[in-house]
């Protein structure tokens, strides 16, 4: 049985109002809707005040959720809104603290020199990250952090998936040059 076979179980369970259900679907999405949810917000307590913001209102709304095409971009889409009322509401539009995630990058540290090149590198890349227009950044972050596909991100932020492409591409070139900029030193 598949993730969307699972999904698809859950959703039908929680419509017939499985506490258990919910609790496992709750389970399943807090960690992505809350860091995403970070990409809007600075506060943990905001964040974790959208997430279940969301959550409240797929559990008041059960019954129509097997109605749902797509679930998981109807959860982040959700999040998304009230992540930008919330923002609204406070009059901080500005303050968006997407640069501040950390970028996994997983490296294999055998020695004091390649630990301070590879902290070196990590520091670089989240540099770079942070200086990308902050609709590429995002975008960025969808895919690359969260993992979610093109058509994906266009739906959530309803763009189209040709603005998705292009947004990734010019990340992508940016981050390469200046990564081009800083591994110049070294070779």
């Amino acid at each position: 049985m598949g993730n969307s076979d699972i999904l698809n179980i859950l959703i039908k369970q929680i419509a017939q109002n499985d506490a258990g259900a919910f609790a496992k679907f709750y389970d399943l999405f807090y960690i992505k809707l809350y860091r995403f949810s970070s990409y809007f917000l600075k506060s943990d307590e905001l964040c974790q005040e959208v997430v279940s913001d969301v959550f409240l209102s797929i559990w008041q709304t059960r019954a129509r959720l097997p109605g749902i095409e797509n679930v998981e971009a109807y959860l982040y889409t959700s999040t998304r809104h009230r992540a930008l009322y919330y923002l609204n509401q406070m009059s901080q539009k500005n303050n968006v603290a997407l640069g501040d995630i950390p970028i996994g990058i997983v490296a294999k540290n055998e020695n004091p020199e390649e630990i301070v090149l590879n902290e070196e590198l990590r520091h670089e890349i989240e540099k770079s990250i942070k200086e990308l227009p902050e609709r590429c950044r995002l975008i960025f972050l969808m895919a690359k952090e969260e993992g979610l596909k093109y058509r994906e991100i266009a739906e959530i932020l309803s763009i189209s998936e040709k603005t998705v492409n292009a947004q990734m591409v010019t990340a992508i070139k940016r981050i390469g040059e200046t990564l081009k900029k800083y591994l110049s030193f070294f070779f």
